[in-house]
This record gives C-alpha cells, sequence and structure tokens, in this order.
C-alpha cells in the first residue's frame, strides 16, 4: 500500500512505516538529559541494528584520524567513500554507525572509510572539520578514487571541509544535512500529527558552535559565496524533515553554480531514516537506491 492522504492533501508516510515513526514519538524522554546521557542512549540505540556481513572491516589512522575502513566482498582495490557520520556533532561515533556504513557498503559495493571525528563540547567547531579534512586528505593519498558523503551534522562537516579548498574527491553526497546553522528551525507541517519539538535553541547547535559567528559560511555552508569548486553532488532529503528546505535551496544553488546536482526526495520519510532500515520497507528502500546511486556515480566499481 502507497502513502496516504492527509491533511491539507499532503502525501502522509506508508502505514507500516506511520506505526514505526508514531512508536518513536510516543517513547518517554530520556531520564539523563545530559551530552553523557544522549551518547548513551544512541549507542544503545544503534547497538540494536543488525550488522551485515562485508568483505573487510579494519580499524585505521586517518592522517591522525581514527577511522573505519570497510570493503566489499571480493573487492580490494576501487574507490572509497569518506562517511561522517550523523549525530548532532554531540554524540555518534565509528562504532555506534557501525551498522549502517554496513548497509550502504552492501548496497553500494564500493569501500567506505568512516570518520571518528571529534565531538562537541569537548572539541568545538572547527575540530570536526578539521578531522574530516586531514581524513580526506589521507584518503586522497591512497586510493585512485574519493567521495565523501556526510548525514546530518556530517554534511554540514563534509561540505565544509571541502570548500576550504580540497580538491579531488569526484563526488559528494548528501544525507538530510544541516546547512544553515543561524537557527534551529520550526518543524514542518505534519499531515499524520506526528508531534515535533519546536525550534529555537538547541543544546547540542549552541555546544557545537560555541560562540562563532553562525553566519560564518565555514559553519553554514548554504550562505558561502561560491559553491562551484563542489564536485557533483547527491542530496538525499526527508520529506518531513526540518532541515529538507535548506538541502532544496543548496541543490538549487549548487545547480546555479554550474555543479551536476542529484536530489533524492525522500518521500514519506522522516530525518533520521538511514538508521531505520531495519524496521520499515520505505528506509530501507531509500537505503539501498541511495547506497546504489553513491556507487554509480563513480567511474571504475
Amino acid at each position: 500500500m502507497g502513502p496516504l492522504r492527509g491533511k491539507e492533501g499532503v502525501m502522509g508516510r506508508d502505514p507500516e512505516y506511520l506505526a514505526f515513526v508514531r512508536r518513536m514519538a510516543e517513547l518517554p524522554p530520556p531520564e539523563d538529559a545530559s551530552v553523557a546521557g544522549m551518547r548513551a542512549d544512541a549507542r544503545r540505540a544503534m547497538a540494536e541494528l543488525p550488522r551485515l556481513t562485508v568483505g573487510e572491516v579494519r580499524d585505521v589512522d586517518a592522517g591522525g584520524v581514527p577511522a573505519r575502513l570497510y570493503r566489499p566482498e571480493g573487492r580490494d582495490d576501487g574507490p572509497v567513500v569518506v562517511y561522517l557520520h550523523g549525530g548532532g556533532w554531540v554524540i555518534g561515533d565509528v562504532e555506534s554507525y557501525d551498522p549502517v556504513v554496513r548497509a550502504l557498503v552492501a548496497a553500494s559495493g564500493v569501500a567506505f572509510l568512516s570518520v571518528d571525528y571529534r565531538l562537541a563540547p569537548e572539541h568545538p567547531y572547527p575540530a570536526a572539520v578539521d578531522d574530516a579534512e586531514r581524513a580526506v586528505r589521507w584518503a586522497l593519498s591512497r586510493f585512485d578514487e574519493v567521495g565523501v558523503a556526510g548525514e546530518s551534522a556530517g554534511g554540514q562537516i563534509a561540505v565544509s571541509c571541502l570548500l576550504r579548498g580540497v580538491r579531488g574527491p569526484s563526488r559528494l553526497t548528501l544525507i538530510y544535512p544541516a546547512l544553515d546553522l543561524r537557527v534551529f528551525p520550526d518543524p514542518l507541517p505534519d499531515p499524520d500529527g506526528i508531534p515535533f519539538a519546536p525550534g529555537g535553541p538547541n543544546q547540542s547547535l549552541d555546544a557545537y558552535v560555541a560562540g562563532t559567528d553562525p553566519a560564518d559560511p565555514g559553519l553554514s555552508p548554504l550562505l558561502a559565496p561560491d559553491l562551484s569548486s563542489l564536485p557533483p553532488t547527491l542530496l538525499a532529503l526527508a520529506e518531513f524533515d526540518r532541515l529538507r528546505p535548506q538541502g532544496e535551496a543548496f541543490a538549487r544553488r549548487l545547480e546555479e553554480a554550474g555543479v551536476p546536482t542529484t536530489v533524492h526526495p525522500g518521500r514519506g520519510l522522516d530525518h533520521g531514516w538511514m538508521s531505520w532500515f531495519p524496521y520499515a520497507r520505505a528506509p530501507e528502500r531509500a537505503l539501498e537506491e541511495v547506497g546504489r546511486q553513491m556507487g554509480g556515480h563513480f567511474t571504475r566499481v
């Protein structure tokens, strides 16, 4: 069964996925709202995801930055995607995102380098971007072809890294990225009545920005004066994500700058769908399709 008509004629979520989102929305708030508590909750949630078998997994030192290299079954060469996980700049690590990266390796057929960049508040901006730059330059020195991908907060880190003048990556993939850090936006109108927190002050965002002007293009790549140096870009969005308008605006700016741009709209999906592939067919299909597009972008797979 396909998506249903919700309020004001907007297409809603399909029934299976909607049931999952409703369960998520009904979860009680965490007892420990500290950064340490949020990190522990996130690790527990991600640990429940299945870990698909891939050809090789090993931890590496990527130019002084801890990282984990994944290779698909039967491949010891080919391109690599440098992957920057999500987590609002304050949570997430290579271990917790291991199931997501394994699923992307299986879907794309290419290697991934998952980067364990430093987190706020211990290491505010620009520490994560510094780590991303070192890891990307390390990959460029060792692989024939390199792509860069970032999910949510990792999308902001990925673009900011490449806008520093890093040349060489042949592809960029942004998965429901945060690209304008001037304000945490209000949620979009929701056809299924799912309650979302209002916009405004945001603990994670404030911890990352830490006094830097959020209009600085290093923090808000949507405001960068020139995007023409970026490689061909795939934007994988989510229809009901408060960050979707930023992604769409960035796609328009890329096209105006002459950057080949593809948009996967993520119809019927929400922010965070990449980690929900085991729970409903809609995010599973989206992950498989985005993975195929990521692999297909390379000239040699």
